[in-house]
């Protein structure tokens, strides 16, 4: 027979009510919400009570309810017949018309839609900053609802670091050219401080998100800012620990030091804040008699 009712993958769900997947069968695996009904090994759909019991939780939760309370309220709503929506019965089969409705069509529709979005977002912040961009503005130009937009991003934030891949390949793309083919690791040093200086603010805006988002509960969204913060941090870690090896360093701690230079980076981006007048070049030879006083070797024998 005809399906008459919404029916959701997790995907779907995790869109929707911006819970992560990992939570949701949380809530399965606990008996929060109801198991899902599986059409095959592989394939499971959620109906309309566990999108509400989802929605329900989540305002609860920020109520600062624990689960265990918000369990109570769940089951006594439904023991004085209370409804979070249809709930599919486990016998439901699904006709034809409705699993063809649930195929690739509209997955492969979803990923352009946030695809476009990601492009649109990278080339905004390029050129007109992070703080200069609007969800509205991205959401304008191509022509789609903010509900559209907050299907798949939480916030701008979000948007912006898993931008910065593309971000980070359009502002660096010839410098890192240089810095590959450059073997001393004293040298690489100096180029990465000479690509960063002309887009010192978005690069600092960067570090700054993510580490806000190392911050946040959301799983996802924290292993996002963790990756990005460790993709340039890595890299810097890499050229110090490389440069004690051959005598170039002197004995210092590679993480501790990457640290101390990029709050030495943040710190010239506030300068420049505070003093407009200040020119690239003599914030770049700054950084660069830090780097050469208190790292290398030969300067401390």
């Amino acid at each position: 027979m005809m399906s008459r009712y919404r029916l959701y993958r997790i995907s779907q769900l995790e869109r929707l009510t911006r819970i992560p997947k990992r939570t949701i069968q949380f809530y399965v695996d606990t008996g929060l919400l109801h198991p899902p009904v599986k059409t095959g090994k592989t394939m499971a759909y959620y109906d309309d009570a566990h999108y509400q019991k989802l929605m329900f939780i989540k305002s609860v939760k920020k109520k600062g309810q624990p689960l265990i309370a918000i369990r109570q309220m769940i089951t006594t709503r439904e023991a004085e017949g209370g409804s979070f929506g249809h709930r599919l019965q486990e016998s439901f089969v699904m006709d034809e018309k409705e699993r063809t409705r649930l195929r690739q069509p509209r997955k492969s529709t979803g990923k352009a839609t946030r695809e476009r979005i990601l492009r649109e977002g990278s080339r905004m912040f390029r050129e007109k900053g992070y703080k200069n961009t609007r969800v509205s503005d991205i959401t304008s130009y191509l022509n789609i609802g903010k509900g559209s937009f907050y299907s798949y991003f939480s916030n701008k934030e979000e948007l912006f670091l898993e931008c910065v891949p593309l971000i980070f390949e359009e502002f660096f793309s010839k410098g890192w050219e240089k810095i590959r083919q450059e073997k001393n690791p004293y040298l690489r040093l100096i180029l990465r401080t000479e690509v960063a200086m002309p887009v010192l603010k978005e690069f600092t805006t960067i570090l700054h998100l993510s580490r806000e988002a190392m911050k946040e509960k959301d799983p996802n969204l924290k292993k996002l800012g963790e990756n990005i913060y460790r993709s340039v941090c890595r890299p810097i870690e890499v050229d110090i620990e490389k440069g004690i090896t051959e005598g170039i360093f002197r004995n210092v701690n590679a993480k501790l030091y990457c640290a101390f230079l990029l709050g030495v980076m943040e710190s010239a981006d506030n300068l420049v804040a505070m003093n407009p007048e200040l020119s690239f070049d003599s914030l770049k030879n700054g950084v660069i008699d830090i780097l050469s006083n208190s790292l290398k070797k030969e300067l401390h024998k």
